[in-house]
Parts: structure tokens; C-alpha cells; sequence
């Protein structure tokens, strides 16, 4: 693994800091690829605020987005979560879906 910064790990927390973005998480640790009308199906929020999480994900490096026509595709980066936090999809499976 490469050096992280404390920087980058406050970043990393304050983008895990919020119930929502846990949420996606869990969504995106049961399967491969989610699509954007998958999140917006199960998740209580509006598109907008839906990629709003989104972004603050991907921007600490959580996950990546692929487009696809219209629609977006987003897959979770699992060896990054793993390597800056062990253990924590140990912890999806368990957590209550309420966002």
C-alpha cells in the first residue's frame, strides 16, 4: 500500500461520516457493478443528493463510475476499503438498512 496522509484519512472519515454513503457501501458490497436507477429504487433520497454521496465517495477513491449511455454504473474498490480499512466489510453484512 502506498503512504496515505493524515489528510487523506480525515477526508476518508469525513466522507464515511455520514449514514448514507455506509449505506452505498453496503448496496455496493453485495455485487459488483450497482446502477445508478438500483440506488435510486432502494435509497429514500433524491437523485440529486444520491450523486451527491456518490461524488464524495469517489472522490476519496471508494469507487469508481462507469457511464453507460444515459446511465451510470458504480463499483465499489474493494482492495482500496480493504488496504485503508481492515476489516470493515465485515461490519456491511450486520448494519440495519435505515438510512
Amino acid at each position: 500500500m502506498s503512504t496515505v496522509t493524515a489528510g487523506e484519512i480525515a477526508e476518508l472519515f469525513r466522507a464515511l461520516g455520514d449514514p448514507t454513503r455506509i449505506e452505498i457501501l453496503r448496496l455496493l458490497s453485495m455485487a459488483d457493478e450497482v446502477a445508478c436507477t438500483t440506488l435510486d429504487e432502494i435509497l429514500p433520497i433524491s437523485k440529486s443528493t444520491i450523486s451527491y454521496h456518490i461524488k464524495a465517495l469517489k472522490t476519496v477513491g471508494l469507487l469508481t463510475v462507469r457511464k453507460d449511455g444515459r446511465w451510470y454504473h458504480y463499483t465499489l474498490q474493494r482492495d482500496r476499503v480493504e488496504a485503508l480499512l481492515p476489516g470493515f466489510f465485515e461490519l456491511l453484512p450486520a448494519l440495519d438498512a435505515k438510512v
